[in-house]
């Protein structure tokens, strides 16, 4: 029973709280939420294409250096391993 008081009283202090949201959902006029929710989405869609540019960077400059590694041959890439 105190439980269920318990419950029964956060409830009413949550739809209290957030009371205006709730009654612009319920009306069906849910633009302030939908504009939040578009906003995350864009800084999450910008953070996105920073880190793949970073990685398609990294990538590229690895791949860059290895054909200078290729040509050198085998002996002088173990020569290089052993001096640096």
């Amino acid at each position: 029973m105190l439980g269920r008081l318990l419950v029964a009283t956060i409830a009413g202090m949550v739809a209290w709280k957030y009371r205006e949201s709730l009654s612009e959902f319920v009306k069906g006029n849910v633009g302030p939420a939908r504009e939040q929710v578009d906003g995350l989405l864009v800084t999450a869609q910008q953070r996105s294409e920073t880190f793949l540019d970073r990685a398609k960077e990294q990538i590229s400059s690895q791949f860059g250096s290895a054909p200078e590694k290729l040509s050198a041959g085998p002996w002088e890439a173990d020569r290089e391993k052993r001096t640096g």
